[in-house]
């Protein structure tokens, strides 16, 4: 199979055009001047996080804070067809807090705990519009893994929104750390990770959070990139009827849970794997339907952000 782009936070070709040299050299000049910390970059309407200037973060529109504009983060907003009014969402990694913003107004009575481990991050959140902290929202500076084992939540969702420019960050994609978030989640809640990396370390982690889920695992790819976005189920799965996919759609227009439905993938509940080779086979198989080169994934920055601007 060839190997896909990675993620929406590698758009870059290894062979670029002169537009996207030029960019990446602009990108590369802002650095510098933060010393390489992560930093911003402002393009019109749009205001971008970045790592570094191969690893976009997070996007947002000026004239709309609170809009998702990547599609991975309203994939991971699918949570809600299994949590529709969740109370208290914990959420590891910021950024530029596309999804604190987003659940902190459409979802009012809903409380928001958000751990991130890196300050330079933090201290751009006044830059991308974050509310202050107040009794329904808190940020955390923090290591997530130190911190949730010192400390219990009552979550009814955990987001898990945390990668370096390599991919899945090797403390938080461990069974220790799933069975710590497990752990911090209430009965019937739901565990959602964006993540992206190579399908075999993407399967070994569908693996790990089988186990600790009793293998109630779903999970789908960002129409827009290879972020590929889990759904992992505590207690009795507890997936939203027709009429309430109408309900929600009606409040959440952008979301667009008939088409995300269709979309995600799962193992049978019935299938025992008695080798555990036999399953990361299986979830090799299932990654490589949806982890392939697809022409609507943009190849560069300005094929993202012509498609981000229509």
């Amino acid at each position: 199979m060839t190997k896909p782009r990675q993620s929406l936070s590698s758009l870059f070709l290894k062979q670029v055009p002169a537009a996207e040299r030029e960019h990446i050299r602009r990108l590369e000049e802002i650095q510098k001047a933060h010393d390489g910390r992560p930093f911003h970059f402002d393009d019109g309407n749009l205001r971008i996080m970045y790592l570094n200037p191969k690893c976009m973060q997070s996007a947002m529109k000026l004239d709309a804070p609170d809009e998702l504009v990547c599609a991975y983060s309203r994939t991971v907003m699918g949570l809600l067809m299994f949590q529709s009014k969740p109370r208290h969402i914990l959420l590891i990694g910021l950024g530029g807090g596309s999804l604190v913003k987003y659940c902190y107004r459409h979802l009012p009575d809903c409380r928001i705990t958000v751990l991130e481990i890196n300050a330079d991050v933090i201290a751009m959140r006044e830059l991308f519009m974050l509310p202050p902290d107040r009794e329904r929202l808190q940020v955390i500076h923090c290591d997530a893994v130190t911190h949730l084992r010192d400390n219990t939540y009552d979550a009814d969702v955990l987001l898990l929104d945390a990668y370096d420019e390599n991919g899945l960050v090797a403390d938080l994609n461990t069974a220790e750390f799933y069975a710590i978030c497990h752990a911090n989640l209430v009965e019937n809640g739901i565990m959602v990770a964006n993540v992206w990396g190579k399908p075999s370390a993407l399967a070994g982690m569908l693996s790990r959070l089988r186990q600790q889920f009793a293998r109630q695992v779903s999970w789908t790819r960002s129409p827009d990139s290879y972020n590929l976005i889990v759904y992992a189920i505590k207690g009795a799965l507890n997936q939203a009827d027709e009429h309430s996919i109408k309900t929600l759609s009606d409040e959440h227009p952008a979301l667009q849970f008939h088409e995300l439905q269709s979309r995600m993938l799962s193992l049978p509940l019935s299938a025992d794997y008695a080798d555990p080779e036999d399953e990361l086979a299986a979830l090799k198989l299932s990654l490589s339907t949806i982890m392939v080169p697809d022409a609507n994934v943009p190849q560069n920055y300005a094929d993202w952000k012509k498609q981000i601007d229509q």
